[in-house]
């Protein structure tokens, strides 16, 4: 049984180095919008999400901090990057971040997340010529600072509300989100609802709430008009549509992914067992001479592989989520321009060893009938052996 609980353990290391990272991507996105605060972007009414809004909210005893922010989608040395207009110290606050190298503002500032300064390059002093995201703009920015978070902002870049409408093609006074920090969300949604504002309404333990507006749209129409025909009109909540989409397209890519994994895994535990059956199958032909029915043969068999799974699962989910821990950014996977962060997921954590069991046992099953469709004398020959069979075996299996 090593043979076995070698391929188990094997398989069981790689579900669990790759679906750990599968299971985070598709809320990647949501994320970048909200961090661990919660985030209120424009909805489908009104336009609603500007300098009076903020405004109000910094006015409110239960909102802590409160950061308005631009979002800007480009590219950066060839490499995407999400450039995030926002002002810095309310930002890094937000964040819990820490500067690593700041110098004062002048002209047109950009703040660079150590990530992505490792990533590209970059260092404070070093001009940056960043595009517009959907419209026609050119900006020439300068680092002025470096700055270290613990989540997905350590790969942004940081500049100022003007930069960011001008890259956005925001009018003036508008934001894309206003991003809160709070203990009471239940009072956020409430100021939300009375004072009239159409917005979308996320954050942590909170589904979304839409509040005077309609849900996100779903259906992916509107962007293949205008990716592919250069028509149609991109929705007033383009914000909380794109996460949505985006979202939702990770999704079907990640569960892609993981099936196909999953399929090479159980291949290759079922060609394991083969092998490792192949070595029993006299033992099987002597059981079956003797009288030793298939449900019986499959108990043992069963009660021989389960448990050697579920230790080899087990045991495997816990090294490729460590390898995964250990390696870092060599293996991670960048997406919109962020390092996906590995995270641990007691579902999936469950999900790698149940998978390993349930494919040893099906597999066992397979074998087994396999070997049940054939005479019982047929099992008990040897590689090499005569094809005629022993006479006195043939008259004690005939009887």
């Amino acid at each position: 049984m090593r043979r076995a609980f070698a391929g188990l353990f094997l398989a069981s290391t790689i579900l669990g180095a790759t679906w750990s990272t599968l299971a985070t991507l598709p809320g990647l996105p949501g994320e970048v919008l909200t961090g661990n605060l919660y985030a209120v972007a424009q909805g489908s009414g009104a336009l609603s999400i500007n300098d009076a809004l903020v405004d109000g909210l910094r006015q409110q005893p239960w909102a802590d901090l409160v950061g308005p922010e631009i979002f800007a989608f480009g590219m950066l040395h060839d490499d995407p990057v999400i450039v995030r207009g926002a002002e810095p110290g309310i930002f890094l606050s937000m964040e819990g971040g820490t500067w690593i190298e700041a110098r004062p503002s002048e002209g047109r500032s950009a703040y660079a997340g150590e990530g992505l300064a490792s990533r590209l390059s970059l260092a404070v002093g070093d001009d940056l010529v960043l595009l517009g995201s959907t419209i026609p703009r050119l900006e020439i920015v300068r680092i002025r600072g470096i700055f270290s978070t613990r989540g997905l902002a350590n790969d942004e870049l940081i500049v100022e509300h003007t930069t960011g409408r001008s890259l956005s093609g925001l009018v003036e006074g508008a934001y894309h989100s206003i991003r809160v920090k709070t203990d009471d969300p239940s009072a956020l949604v409430s100021f939300l609802e009375v004072g009239g504002v159409s917005a979308h309404v996320t954050g942590p333990g909170l589904p979304r709430v839409d509040i005077h507006s309609d849900p996100p749209p779903q259906d992916d129409r509107i962007s293949n008009l205008i990716l592919r025909g250069g028509t149609g009109t991109i929705p007033v909540d383009s914000v909380s549509s794109a996460i949505s989409q985006a979202s939702n397209s990770i999704r079907v890519v990640a569960v892609g992914l993981a099936g196909l994994i999953a399929l090479l895994v159980a291949l290759g535990i079922h060609g394991v067992q083969t092998r490792v059956f192949a070595d029993r199958r006299a033992q099987v032909g002597t059981l079956r001479a003797i009288g030793a029915r298939g449900t019986w043969l499959l108990t043992r068999a069963l009660r021989e592989i389960v448990p050697v799974a579920l230790v080899a699962g087990v045991a495997g989910a816990v090294t490729g989520f460590a390898l995964d821990a250990l390696l870092g950014p060599a293996t991670s996977v960048v997406l919109f321009g962020h390092r996906v962060p590995l995270a641990f997921d007691p579902a999936v954590f469950v999900l790698v060893p149940v998978f390993i069991v349930g494919i040893a046992a099906v597999s066992a099953g397979l074998l087994l009938r396999s070997v049940q469709t054939a005479r019982p004398y047929e099992s008990l020959r040897e590689a090499g052996a005569s094809s005629e069979p022993i006479p006195a075996l043939e008259v004690v299996l005939r009887g």
